[in-house]
């Protein structure tokens, strides 16, 4: 009889049941389908910053979708939130400052994140050497305080820059505030603001938030919970229309700028259709169309910020997200099933009771449900955190798939080496901006890495940045995967910043290299004074010594006399040539930049000829030849003679000495060489010597090509 009721009567019910839920169901999502005349507040005047909204209109998306959209132009008088808040409009466009709103607990909800990044920056002129944020303490700052206040603020807080350290002023809109100088800095959109001060030839700087570690959304589309919780349809048909508009607009800007000038309002404010098209241009650096699908929202990034503010003080350890992202009806309508499945799978497992090992078995599968959750949360946190780590040291992250031939960089590091990324991606190899001197080390580590041979490898090479100038990176890379052949099938590296601190290497090593040839030189120095003046000296000594004597014949005065006066000269000789010693060196600590290059050759050659006349060969007549090569780095120039040659088994470390002479029946002081050798190093140059007895001398001299283009100047 028992199971004979169950029979008969538990799946009628069970129908009815199922049926009374989908009702509800149907009426709920046919009751969200009601409304259709719909307004959307804008957050500013009429501009290309909401050029996705007016294609939707005009393209005729939202009349497809059965919606009636009124687009309200905003102005510094109709907040957005306020706007939507006070039920004067039903949709709004704002920045990630809507998180502060639902950390006061106001009923709204993020649809969609048109800018992946925020455009707020705080705008400076370049001559007011406001190059950070610690230098606006004691400055004026206009702001608006509906307009990315509270996440410019963000900065200041992490900076630990207290507030009342400025002056701030209400924004007034105007842009000849900053340029005559009633305020130091003004907050304003990197889409619009800069490009108007370039156009009237004015010079700024940019502080961004990104730069400090924060970057946040920008431009998100919100409702109120109301809406969102009550007709879900209807949110998700004006998303997906407006989402369609903004796909449309950036594949199109040359046409939405058509339509946005004959906007009311937007030629009387002195906009034209190249303003419209660079803000959009500028505009592809925020939203990322062609890297990130146009709307795109990750509460993980979303729970980021709110971290973020709870470091800075600005939310509650207790604060959270929850409510904050719009689910949309498709996956409140797999909800309401999973429930409806949900309500029957337990009508059936009441009828078999006796099977109660299924009910043991679900228990188990939630049990591991929730180990595999936790495991999830885990390493979602320490990815945002390992995230937030590599964005701190400066790291660039990229990754090569062998197998497709693509490669991944990350954003902000190619931004850093200043060039927009979307063009670098598409367009530069990374070997063409590798230093010549360095592209052979990085292809053979590439190859090894690409063959197979080495797993993994670590390498400091210099790169050009955007701005033409080269950087020093420290480069690991890693085999990431191997294909079947053994060769490597994706590679994963980083690439860090060390330009610093291989500036201060290299800087280290020429001072220390200057002071060890310095050291060497005063050794020689001190060698030299004290052996060629103590003998005139002592000489000076016992003869004016003698002429104390008592007794002493006039003749020998006379002699005594003329011995002192060789003495003197002896002295004043070697007090000269010290000089000339001296004055050659001195050149070597004088910024080159100053020196008259052409000068110091013609007296480098004239010495080098002197020495040729000096010691020409008796035998036959004298032959100067002088010629010059030109190679990749360097300009070469030989002195070549044909007179009486040195020998340079022995004296060939000694050439370039001082006083050093090789020909004892030729007057000379053994200065000559040493002073041009002095003077060619004093311009970066080398000189080399090669001499045979009797046969002649050829000197070698070398610059470097951008010192050689100089002195042909």
């Amino acid at each position: 009889m028992r199971v004979s009721f169950l029979k008969n009567n538990f799946f009628p019910f069970l129908i009815y049941f199922g049926i009374i839920l989908f009702s509800i169901f149907c009426c709920k999502t046919l009751n969200g389908q009601e409304r259709n005349s719909l307004r959307l507040q804008l957050k500013w005047h009429h501009q290309f910053q909401f050029a996705g909204y007016y294609a939707a209109e005009f393209k005729g998306y939202y009349k497809k979708a059965g919606l009636n959209v009124e687009l309200l132009e905003g102005n510094p008088k109709r907040p957005p939130v306020d706007m939507v808040l006070s039920g004067k409009a039903d949709f709004g466009v704002t920045g990630s400052d809507i998180l502060n709103f639902h950390i006061e607990k106001k009923p709204v909800v993020v649809i969609s994140a048109i800018f992946q990044h925020s455009p707020y920056v705080f705008i400076t002129l370049a001559d007011k050497k406001i190059n950070s944020v610690s230098d606006l303490a004691g400055k004026k700052v206009m702001v608006s305080k509906e307009q990315g206040w509270l996440l410019l603020r963000a900065i200041f807080f992490k900076e630990g820059i207290p507030i009342n350290s400025m002056k701030i002023f209400e924004h007034s809109w105007n842009n000849n505030d900053l340029i005559n100088g009633t305020v130091d800095a003004i907050t304003g959109y990197s889409t619009v603001e800069p490009y108007q001060f370039r156009k009237k030839g004015i010079e700024i700087k940019m502080i961004r938030p990104i730069d400090y570690g924060i970057d946040f959304y920008g431009d998100v589309l919100f409702t109120t919970r109301s809406l969102a919780e009550n007709n879900p349809a209807i949110v998700e048909k004006f998303n997906q229309a407006s989402l369609k508009g903004w796909e449309y607009a950036m594949s199109h800007p040359d046409e939405v700028a058509n339509y946005i000038l004959k906007l009311p309002g937007v030629t009387e404010r002195g906009i034209l259709k190249v303003d419209l098209l660079n803000e959009a241009k500028e505009m592809q650096i925020l939203i990322l169309p062609k890297l990130v699908e146009i709307g795109h929202i990750n509460p993980g990034r979303w729970q980021s910020m709110l971290e973020v503010y709870k470091q800075l003080g600005l939310a509650g350890e207790k604060d959270n997200i929850n409510g904050l992202l719009f689910q949309n009806a498709s996956v409140k309508k797999v909800l309401y099933f999973d429930i409806l499945v949900y309500i029957i799978g337990i009508g059936i497992s009441m009828f078999a009771i006796a099977l109660i090992w299924n009910w043991q078995l679900r228990k188990l599968v939630q049990k591991k449900t929730r180990a595999i959750q936790k495991e999830v949360n885990v390493r979602r946190v320490a990815e945002e955190r390992l995230e937030l780590a590599i964005e701190a040291a400066g790291l660039g992250i990229w990754e090569w798939d062998l197998e497709t031939n693509s490669t991944t960089y990350d954003y902000k590091w190619i931004q850093a080496l200043g060039y927009e990324p979307t063009h670098f991606i598409e367009n530069v190899v990374w070997i063409d901006i590798v230093h010549p001197e360095d592209k052979e080390n990085v292809r053979d580590a590439l190859k090894g890495l690409v063959e197979g041979s080495s797993s993994n490898n670590s390498l400091a090479y210099r790169i050009k940045t955007g701005q033409g100038e080269w950087k020093w990176i420290l480069s690991f890379s890693k085999i990431l995967s191997l294909q079947k052949n053994g060769k490597a099938g994706k590679i994963i590296g980083t690439h860090l910043d060390i330009d610093f601190i291989k500036s201060k290497e290299i800087e280290l090593q020429d001072i220390t290299r200057e002071l060890r040839k310095t050291n060497s030189e005063l050794e020689k120095f001190a060698y030299i004074t004290s052996h060629n003046l103590r003998a005139p000296v002592v000489n000076l000594m016992s003869l004016t010594e003698m002429q104390t004597e008592d007794i002493i014949s006039e003749e020998l005065n006379h002699e005594i006399n003329e011995k002192i006066h060789f003495s003197v000269k002896q002295l004043d000789s070697t007090l000269n040539d010290l000089i000339e010693i001296v004055a050659s060196k001195s050149g070597e600590y004088v910024n080159r930049e100053h020196l008259d290059l052409q000068k110091e050759l013609n007296v480098i050659l004239i010495n080098l000829l002197t020495n040729a006349i000096k010691y020409k060969s008796d035998k036959r007549k004298l032959m100067i030849k002088i010629t010059t090569q030109v190679n990749k780095e360097h300009t070469i120039l030989y002195f070549s003679d044909n007179g009486l040659g040195m020998n340079m088994n022995k004296f060939g470390s000694k050439i370039f000495g001082l006083y050093q002479r090789f020909h004892s029946k030729i007057d000379g002081k053994g200065l000559g060489l040493y002073i041009v050798k002095s003077q060619i190093e004093s311009m970066d140059g080398k000189i080399d010597v090669e001499s045979t007895v009797d046969g002649g001398t050829t000197f070698k001299i070398s610059f470097e090509n951008r010192l050689a283009s100089q002195i042909s100047n």
